[in-house]
């Protein structure tokens, strides 16, 4: 009986080591494909894909509960002031090897045109998917371009407020004559004081939108860019961000130029990419149909933000508010919005609950809001600025942010929304 016990316990160990030893081997294989990934990242990755998913969640729930808990307390280290200068290039390597493309020195005035016979440039033909032309739109003769006005001046729930904290400052590089991005830091909550929202708000009438899918996600759908922006448009490029979740975590469809993916869902949060480069957020079969001006549908969860409120607690939306990471968790989330006027809004923060996500995009004045992607390295979101000698400069909107600053310039496995300029963009805003 104990010859048989101890044969049973060595099987089982060797079972168990064997076990290991492959978990060890894939992992590893999985990390020669990921190149620049933290090796948490891959091995999740790795077991959602085994069907562990479940696990993930238990571990991400633990981490964040017991291990990497918010600091309460405290000042920021980071600054509230925008720094819009930066050391990132990323046109010295671009892919293609795209010529630089020089800046105007100067914005356009407001005073006509003397010959009426110029060319104008044309407008952005975002109608045959998957390439648009990398075109702006003419200035009109008057020198007159209709911008959108930013939000105002967000309120910091800390006691203290810091030095700019909540106020809008335009950044990047001007889009016939105005700003067309702006950025602010704000604190989400009176305790863990120590932490910024990031909010990077993008004038839709001086911007046009583009949707590429990575390699990877969304899973099974069509990959036209090999999983990045097509290097003409990067001399057009104001800011890029994040998708939404993996498809199997989605909770939600996929629509791409006319393949559907996966079935679109009713009442789903849906960001919905038009031909003519709009975006729009909103629920799916109450805000937006099929139409043949439909480009791109990517769904992720319910709305986080409707009517201009926050949906975290009404129990006729999601309840969880993540694909792994329960909606009080502290952690690396992102979200986009837009507002009445029809800009659009994206936050990121490393320490944000689902409440304060929402809260944070209802006080920029979001109206209908969503859930993107989430945790450290798959939230990223960058803006971007160009010089007059043609070189294209990233800026991280957290500097925590980890991974490449280009990554959505680059071959990349998830999704990610591309701002560009729908306009000639001019000189740098400071």
């Amino acid at each position: 009986m104990f010859r048989l016990i101890k044969r049973l316990l060595q099987l089982g160990l060797v079972c168990v080591l064997i076990a290991l030893s492959y978990f060890g081997w894939s992992v590893y294989q999985a990390s020669k494909e990921s190149p620049g990934e933290p090796l948490q990242v891959v091995a999740a990755t790795w077991m959602r894909d085994h069907n562990l998913g479940a696990v993930v969640a238990k571990l991400e729930d633990f981490y964040y509960t017991h291990i990497n808990t918010a600091e309460v307390g405290g000042r920021p280290v980071v600054s509230a002031l925008i720094n819009n200068d930066g050391n990132d290039l990323v046109s010295g390597d671009l892919p293609s090897g795209v010529p630089p493309r020089s800046i105007p020195t100067s914005t356009p005035t407001a005073t006509p045109m003397a010959s009426t016979t110029a060319t104008p440039e044309p407008t952005p033909d975002f109608s045959f998917a998957p390439l648009p032309k990398p075109t702006t739109q003419a200035i009109p003769l008057d020198g007159i371009v209709a911008h959108l006005d930013p939000p105002t001046a967000l309120i910091s729930p800390a006691s203290v407020p810091e030095p700019m904290e909540g106020a809008w400052q335009p950044v990047g590089n001007t889009v016939a004559g105005s700003p067309a991005v702006y950025v602010t830091r704000v604190r989400t909550d009176n305790l863990h004081t120590s932490y910024y929202a990031t909010a990077m708000w993008i004038d839709t009438k001086l911007t046009k939108t583009m949707f590429i899918p990575g390699y990877e996600e969304p899973k099974g759908g069509p990959n036209p860019f090999g999983g990045s922006l097509p290097a003409e448009f990067i001399p057009l490029l104001l800011a890029n961000t994040n998708g939404a979740f993996r498809l199997d975590d989605a909770r939600g469809g996929y629509f791409y130029d006319g393949v559907v993916v996966k079935p679109l869902e009713a009442r789903r949060a849906s960001a919905v990419f038009y031909r003519d480069g709009r975006l729009a957020v909103g629920r799916w079969g109450r805000d937006f149909q099929l139409t043949p001006d439909v480009l791109v549908v990517r769904q992720n969860l319910d709305l986080i933000v409707d009517h201009g409120q926050s949906q975290v607690n009404n129990p006729a939306y999601s309840a969880s508010w993540g694909a792994t990471t329960d909606k009080e968790n502290l952690a690396w989330r992102a979200g986009m919005g837009q507002r009445a006027d029809g800009s659009i809004v994206y936050v990121i923060g490393q320490a944000l609950s689902a409440q304060s996500l929402a809260d944070t995009l209802v006080a920029t004045g979001v109206r209908r809001g969503m859930v993107l992607d989430m945790n450290q390295y798959w939230s990223a979101g960058f803006y971007f600025s160009h010089t007059r000698a043609g070189s294209v400069v990233c800026h991280r909107l957290d500097p925590d942010i980890g991974g490449p600053c280009d990554r959505f310039l680059r071959t990349y496995k998830r999704d990610s929304f591309q701002f560009l300029a729908a306009y000639p963009i001019g000189p740098k805003v400071n």
